[in-house]
């Protein structure tokens, strides 16, 4: 490599710095020489005394000259511009985003001399996209060095990295077992759905309860839990455009939050979305029926386990339960894409004869270790219930891709 030259575009101290290394390398050692250099390799723009005998004045010198005044305004304007672009964003197709700004960051920091951490935390703020970056930032008030605010950046990158986003491909762990939700290209066994063809127990129906034997066949797929693969991956997606919050509620725009109604697509099962048959049985335990077909009108809430103010993001690695929104059955009724015109034909006399309903409890995802056999393979059972929420209830949402 060629020597360092001095032209007011580095700051004097980097300047020095690699001038000792260049000269290092070509075993230069003695200080007056290496200084004799360094000062024969300033621009000839630069002017300055010939008397300078240390570092210490080249370097005041060089600072003291109106190119340096220049130079740390430059590296001003250049923070107040920058901008940090997530990774994860739709159109960004670099996944070192984060260490180029914060290297950029610490760099102009330094060559602008802002050492005061509190006007280095305006401009890391300033540069943050979304509320939810600054609101987080600012959480962090005790930070009082430039490595604590990288590491505070940092921390708050790898928090966004894990927000579940419409359209991410997630996979949900039952935390009881350890399995997976999935669905494949199976069907509840026969001896399962003629059981159901009477079933006369409380059925729930526009918030109410019917007292009504129903025949209702299946078409839909089986849904279980079981090891992690291609039969556990879902696309999520917000069905009533939650996701889309304003920016000033501290949410990124394009998020899942604990405010919206989801839907669960299979992605193996092209166009089949997860869903609960409240009007069938489940296999084993006789909850309701969980199953992946063609009925995902009325989308699932998802609420927080831990936090029950369900306010924010849906993380990657959260503990959630699963709600089915039965308030919206009714939608049912003003479908125009039923598949089933047997049973939508059943539902609408239901609804135009007045029948005597109850109100509808809240209904939960569960799996347990109970099992049910098909093609003589044993399944994990997947329901849903409106009893007293447990542990059975638990599952960790995992973001995939």
């Amino acid at each position: 490599m060629g020597p360092p030259i001095y032209d007011g575009k580095i700051h004097p101290n980097e300047y020095v710095k690699k001038m000792r290394v260049y000269c290092n390398l070509r075993q230069i050692t003695n200080e007056q020489e290496v200084l004799k250099f360094a000062i024969m390799m300033i621009d000839s723009t630069i002017n300055i005394p010939e008397n300078i005998n240390s570092f210490d004045t080249l370097i005041n010198t060089l600072k003291n000259h109106i190119s340096f005044t220049v130079f740390k305004n430059s590296c001003k304007r250049k923070l107040q511009a920058l901008k940090y672009i997530s990774e994860y964003e739709e159109d960004n197709n670099h996944n070192d985003n984060a260490l180029n700004f914060i290297t950029d960051f610490r760099t102009l920091c330094r060559d602008a001399e802002i050492t005061n951490i509190e006007e280095q935390k305006k401009y890391l703020i300033n540069a943050l996209p979304y509320n939810f970056f600054k609101n987080e930032f600012v959480k962090h008030k005790n930070a009082n060095s430039t490595d604590e605010l990288t590491k505070t950046f940092e921390e708050i990158v790898s928090d966004y990295s894990r927000i579940i986003k419409n359209g991410s491909i997630i996979a949900l762990r039952h935390i009881g077992t350890g399995k997976y939700l999935s669905s494949c290209d199976k069907r509840y066994p026969q001896q399962y759905q003629n059981h159901n063809q009477q079933f006369s127990q409380n059925i729930p129906f526009n918030n109410r309860f019917v007292q009504n034997p129903i025949q209702i066949p299946s078409f839909d797929y089986m849904v279980y839990c079981g090891d992690f693969g291609p039969n556990a991956l879902w696309s999520i997606n917000s069905s009533n455009n939650l996701a889309t919050a304003p920016i000033s509620y501290g949410l990124n725009p394009n998020s899942i939050n604990y405010e919206s109604s989801i839907q669960l697509q299979h992605k193996i099962l092209l166009g089949k979305s997860f869903y609960t048959n409240i009007f069938r049985q489940s296999p084993t335990s006789k909850h309701f029926e969980a199953c992946c077909g063609d009925n995902f009108q009325f989308p699932w809430s998802i609420k927080h386990y831990h936090n029950h103010d369900n306010k924010g993001n849906v993380k990657s690695g959260d503990i959630i339960l699963l709600q089915w929104n039965n308030n919206n059955v009714n939608n049912f009724m003003n479908n125009n894409n039923i598949n089933n015109i047997n049973f939508y034909n059943y539902l609408h006399n239901l609804h135009n004869n007045n029948v005597q309903y109850e109100h509808a409890k809240d209904i939960f995802l569960r799996s347990h270790d109970l099992k049910f056999t098909v093609d003589n393979e044993n399944y994990q059972e997947v329901v849903t219930h409106d009893q007293r929420i447990g542990g059975n209830d638990q599952w960790c949402i995992e973001l995939i891709e």
